[in-house]
């Protein structure tokens, strides 16, 4: 792959990076202070994140919930105001008192009962009994949060605090053609840039979301890189021996479409493998692709324009994000990963029927973040080596390149040493271990 020289484009990028500070804050200033990353990077912003615990109360869910921008602002006026300290300080229950003179916003969405009630008010009565889904909406708010901030400042993409960026070429090497430095992550964030900028110009139609990492279940990230994106990318004009591009935003129809034409064969091309038709329902581990095909919310630009759709869709619909089904006792949260292009999607198609606005969405080929291994999620640590399987198959795919010693492709990565000791144990022992582990296996070994 013939790399563009990367100062040539001048200027260098600006992250913004959601975090609740600690040790992740640090390993992510410590990435972007690594001489490759310094080069094309200013130092990373850091926009924080939302206790779980400061939204069990009323106060504490309005506050988080207006500066996240989903309150309308009349209500929002009206909560932030010293009355409403005053109100919330007597008796918290009588906080929403305040709202007694501003009128409710007409045309939302929602049950007869839930519009005739102020927004807040609505949501409130649906989140106080969330219980586990409360961390879901903390991250919500959070996004919500730094996307403001990346569109009225000018940042250039939006990180979580969980990723690792590639800083070596694919081949390893840390010198550019002409000499310079190398950073295989900015590389990989100028060509998607420069590819949907120019998907935008042949098109007609603007980029409203741009993912710079994502992922998948593994039979979804097959479909999506062996299936998907090479029927559906963007096709650049000078595009030479650069492989990168964009595609368009894959959703559950693009599974059960291609599933229709004959379920039997593997989409795996690489493997060149025939797939057992399994029923998921009855396996712990998923075999052919379904559900969401692609999700993460780890590193991702937004336009003025789109974020602006999302909160718009957001105020009218508390249901647009906090439901619950017939037989469900608690509302549950729709995470921010599926909140965002649905949202998109659905405020710039033609029609809710065709989703012609994931257009609009483009996803990079190639990754520039990536999940960091084995790091504890705040969400789903049950699932934390499976996202790590996946980004092996996903580095790999992109690469076309494994590592020495069994490593697949967390070589390139900016790793700290647990994390680096923990892909070595991985690569010998074929297992991957916790955090919790790993200091067992240390104290093992140091006393044998």
């Amino acid at each position: 792959m013939t790399a563009i020289p990367v100062l040539d484009r001048k200027r260098k990028l600006r992250p913004l990076v959601i975090t609740m500070g600690g040790k992740r804050q640090e390993y992510i200033s410590d990435m972007f202070s690594h001489p490759a990353m310094a080069a094309y990077f200013e130092p990373p912003v850091f926009s924080p994140g939302v206790p779980q615990r400061e939204l069990r109360n009323r106060m504490g869910l309005m506050t988080h919930a207006g500066k996240a921008g989903i309150i309308p602002q009349a209500e929002w006026d009206a909560l932030s105001s010293p009355q409403a300290k005053i109100l919330n300080e007597d008796d918290p229950k009588t906080l929403f008192e305040v709202l007694d003179d501003v009128p409710v916003e007409p045309g939302r969405l929602g049950g007869e009962s839930d519009v005739k009630l102020h927004y807040s008010i609505e949501l409130w009565q649906k989140a106080k009994g969330i219980n586990r889904g409360r961390s879901v909406l903390a991250c919500s708010l959070a996004h919500l949060v730094a996307m403001r901030t990346l569109v009225e400042d000018g940042y250039d993409f939006i990180l979580e605090d969980n990723v690792r960026a590639p800083i070596t070429k694919p081949d390893g090497d840390d010198i550019g053609a002409d000499g310079r430095i190398y950073c295989e992550c900015a590389e990989r964030i100028w060509r998607a840039k420069e590819a949907s900028e120019e998907c935008e110009t042949a098109t007609q139609e603007k980029c409203h979301l741009r993912y710079y990492g994502w992922l998948g279940s593994r039979p979804n990230l097959e479909f999506v890189m062996n299936v998907h994106s090479p029927k559906m990318q963007f096709t650049r004009k000078e595009e030479g021996d650069d492989t990168q591009s964009v595609f368009p935003f894959p959703i559950e129809s693009d599974i059960q479409d291609y599933l229709g034409q004959g379920d039997s064969l593997s989409i795996s091309a690489t493997e060149g493998e025939i797939r057992e038709k399994v029923d998921n329902t009855k396996s712990k581990k998923m075999t052919k692709p379904g559900g969401s095909p692609i999700w993460g919310a780890f590193a991702y630009w937004v336009s003025t324009e789109g974020y602006n759709a999302i909160i718009k869709s957001l105020q009218n619909d508390v249901g647009a994000y906090l439901w619950k089904g017939k037989r469900m006792r608690c509302y549950q949260v729709k995470p921010i990963d599926k909140v965002i292009p649905r949202r998109i999607t659905a405020s710039f198609s033609v029609t809710r029927k065709n989703q012609d606005g994931r257009k609009h969405i483009h996803v990079t080929t190639h990754p520039a973040f990536f999940r960091a291994p084995m790091l504890t999620s705040q969400i789903h640590s049950q699932w934390d080596s499976e996202f790590c399987r996946s980004s092996e198959y996903q580095m790999n795919q992109c690469n076309q390149d494994v590592c020495e010693d069994g490593q697949q492709g967390w070589c390139h990565l900016w790793l700290t040493r647990d994390e680096s000791d923990i892909v070595e144990h991985r690569a010998n022992h074929g297992n991957w271990l916790t955090l919790t582990e790993l200091a067992e296996v240390r104290a093992t070994q140091s006393s044998s």
